[in-house]
C-alpha cells in the first residue's frame, strides 16, 4: 500500500511543478496583450458541432474517477507517453491505453492522443528536468537520440489503434525547456516522420501540429512555421492559456495573434484547435465566477475561429482555478453546469455575430432553425442592458439552468452570459 506522502505527490504532481514557470512568463509577457480583443474574428460559418466541445480528461491511474455526466465531442488522454508506453527499449505497456480506447468506444467519444516525451533510455537530454508529472524520472523533454526510436513507437501505436484512435497531436507545449529541450529544426523533423507514418497507417486520420502555449508561445510558433512544420499537420493546435487574472476577452487577442501567424505562412485555411486551455493558479475564482469564465471562454473561442476546444481539466483539483466537479469527481460544480448549459446553448446554432457592443458589453447572436437567440453579458458587473424591440424576446436563460422573465425593455446582466430569446 503506497503512503499518504506518496499519493499526495501522484495525485498533486502533473500540474504545481509546472505552474510557476506558466504563471512567471504569463505575468511577464500578459503586458503585451491588449486589455481584449474588443470584436471577435468572424465565426466558422459552419453550425457548431458536438466536437467542439471537448475534455482533458485524466483519469489519474490513482484516482477513482466516473465517467463525465456531461455530453463532451471529444477526450485529449493523459498517462500514455511514450515514456510511459515503453519504459524500456522494446518493453511495451499498453494496459492503460488500451482502456481509454475501449471506455472512448463504449462511450462513442473522439480521443486525441499526443505523441510526446521521451523516454529516458531514449532521450538526448537524460538529465534534463521535467514537470510532467510527479516521480517521472528526468529526460522526458529530450529529442530522441536517435530518430528510428521515435519512428517505432509511432508506427506501432498508430498501427495498433488504426481506426480506434484517429486524432493525433505532435507533441505538446514545445516552447517550454520543460516539455522540449530539442531545437525548433528537430521538432520539424519529428512532426514529419509522425505525419508519413500516421498516415501511411490511416490517410483518413488528423494529425494536429505542436502546440505551443500561451502568449510567450508565440515566437516558438512562429519559428516553427517558418521552418516548414505547418506542411506535416491538418490540424493547427494552440494552448491558449492567458494570464492567471486575465479574463476569457484575454483569449481572444492571443487567439488573433496567432491566426495573423498563420496568415503569414498562408495556412489560414488550416482548422484551429485548443487542444488545452482554462485558467492555472493556487486559488480558484468564485463559483459564480468560475461558471462565467468558462461559458465566456467557450462562446469567444468558436467565435474567434477555434473550431475544437479541450478544456483543462475535466477532474484537475491543484493548481486550476476553475473546477468543474467536486471532490468526488462527479457531483457538478456552478462551473460543471454552466458547461452543460452553454453547450445545450450553442451544439447545432450558427453564431452570426460576437463583439463588445459597448465598453464593457458583450452580445452574441445565434440562429437556429430560423429562430434568433442572444448571449448577453457584461464584463463589469451587472449593468441594465438594453433589449432591442426587434428580438421580440421574452426570457433570459441562466448558466444554472433557471430563467427570468423580460417584462421591459431592458434587463441587468453581469459577468455570467445569458441567452435572451
Amino acid at each position: 500500500m503506497k503512503s499518504p506522502h506518496f499519493l499526495a505527490q501522484r495525485i498533486l504532481g502533473p500540474r504545481l511543478a509546472r505552474l510557476a514557470l506558466v504563471l512567471c512568463a504569463l505575468a511577464v509577457f500578459a503586458c503585451s496583450l491588449d486589455r481584449h480583443a474588443g470584436a471577435a474574428a468572424a465565426p466558422p460559418d459552419q453550425p457548431i458541432p458536438a466536437s467542439y466541445f471537448s475534455m482533458n480528461i485524466l483519469f489519474h491511474p490513482l484516482n477513482h474517477v466516473p465517467w463525465p455526466s456531461v455530453p463532451l465531442g471529444g477526450w485529449r488522454l493523459s498517462h500514455v507517453n511514450w515514456a510511459d508506453l515503453e519504459p524500456e527499449r522494446g518493453v511495451w505497456k499498453f494496459d492503460l491505453l488500451d482502456k481509454y480506447v475501449g471506455w472512448s468506444q463504449q462511450h462513442h467519444l473522439e480521443i486525441l492522443m499526443a505523441l510526446t516525451y521521451t523516454p529516458r533510455w531514449a532521450s538526448s537530454t537524460p538529465d534534463a528536468p521535467t514537470d510532467v508529472e510527479a516521480n517521472n524520472p528526468p529526460g522526458l523533454s529530450g529529442a530522441p537520440r536517435d530518430i528510428e526510436d521515435w519512428k517505432t513507437f509511432v508506427r506501432l501505436v498508430s498501427t495498433r489503434y488504426k481506426g480506434r484512435i484517429r486524432n493525433w497531436e505532435i507533441w505538446n507545449e514545445p516552447n517550454r525547456p520543460q516539455s522540449w529541450t530539442g531545437t525548433v529544426d528537430q521538432m520539424v523533423d519529428l512532426a514529419r516522420e509522425a505525419y508519413t507514418i500516421l498516415k501511411q497507417a490511416d490517410p483518413g486520420c488528423t494529425v494536429v501540429s505542436p502546440a505551443p502555449t500561451g502568449p510567450y508561445g508565440l515566437r516558438f510558433f512562429d519559428a516553427y512555421l517558418a521552418k516548414g512544420g505547418g506542411r506535416f499537420a491538418d490540424v493547427i493546435g494552440y494552448h491558449f492559456y492567458v494570464a492567471r487574472d486575465a479574463p476569457p476577452e484575454a483569449m481572444a487577442t492571443l487567439i488573433g495573434s496567432v491566426e495573423k501567424t498563420l496568415d503569414k505562412y498562408g495556412l489560414a485555411g488550416k482548422p484551429l484547435w485548443n487542444t488545452e486551455a482554462g485558467w492555472l493558479g493556487p486559488d480558484m475564482f468564485p463559483p459564480q465566477t468560475q461558471a462565467a469564465y468558462l461559458a465566456r471562454a467557450y462562446l469567444l473561442n468558436w467565435a474567434s475561429g477555434v473550431t475544437r476546444f479541450y478544456w483543462y481539466a475535466w477532474e484537475d483539483h491543484h493548481g486550476t482555478r476553475v473546477e468543474l466537479v467536486g471532490p468526488d469527481n462527479a457531483t457538478l460544480t456552478p462551473a460543471g453546469k454552466a458547461l452543460a448549459t452553454v453547450e445545450s446553448w450553442l451544439t447545432g446554432a450558427r453564431l452570426t455575430h460576437c463583439a463588445e457592443e459597448k465598453t464593457s458589453e458583450w452580445t452574441c447572436d445565434l440562429s437556429r432553425d430560423g429562430r434568433q437567440a442572444h448571449v448577453l453579458w457584461n464584463t463589469a458587473g451587472d449593468t441594465p442592458i438594453d433589449v432591442p424591440s426587434a428580438w421580440q424576446a421574452h426570457q433570459a436563460l441562466q448558466l444554472d439552468g433557471s430563467s427570468k422573465a423580460i417584462d421591459g425593455k431592458s434587463i441587468s446582466v453581469g459577468i455570467a452570459p445569458e441567452l435572451v430569446q
